[in-house]
């Protein structure tokens, strides 16, 4: 029954997953931590962590992540193949309309009036981020220096997190 109502949950991920992955944390998060409480908020932004450490899309490594959390190696397969399936089946069906109707206004006024909440989402999940990372003095310091980091210099996020990670452990204890 878990792993039923796991594969409808990203289904709907899936068919709301606009913008990209980090838009698609908030959804996952409130399938997951709000509607059926199979993890706390500390455990789902664990799985985020480690999904921005791992290669791939985030929300789809998140998917994997909560799928395994919850039924194990199927239940990460299964809940994989679920938030890509609605997205792919969309991207082609679209995508194949836009080759035909790439010249429209309305097409294009309906891509722009998209962003403002692609823009919302993503800000959306970020606030939900921040509340976790200002809880101690070295996440206001690591979520500061870290934005002024990639806004300004483009450093590498993996080394980034590689670095606060380490420091993190080193002194936070």
């Amino acid at each position: 029954m878990d792993l039923l109502k796991l594969v409808i949950t990203f289904l709907q991920v899936g068919a709301v997953s606009f913008g990209g992955g980090y838009s698609v944390i908030k959804a996952i998060a409130h399938y997951v931590v709000d509607l059926n409480k199979w993890l706390t908020l500390d455990e789902f932004n664990e799985i985020v962590a480690i999904s921005q450490t791992t290669p791939g899309p985030i929300g789809i490594n998140t998917a994997t992540y909560v799928g395994f959390k919850i039924g194990g190696v199927f239940g990460a397969f299964l809940a994989t193949l679920s938030v890509i399936l609605i997205p792919v089946i969309l991207s082609v069906s679209v995508y194949r309309f836009y080759l035909k109707k790439s010249d429209s206004a309305l097409i294009s006024t309906m891509l722009n009036k998209l962003r403002p909440v692609v823009v919302a989402m993503i800000a959306s999940a970020s606030f939900g981020f921040l509340k976790v990372a200002f809880g101690t003095s070295f996440g206001i310091l690591a979520t500061i220096l870290s934005f002024v980091l990639l806004l300004f210099f483009r450093v590498d996020t993996v080394a980034l997190m590689l670095v606060f990670g380490l420091f993190s452990f080193l002194f936070s204890r």
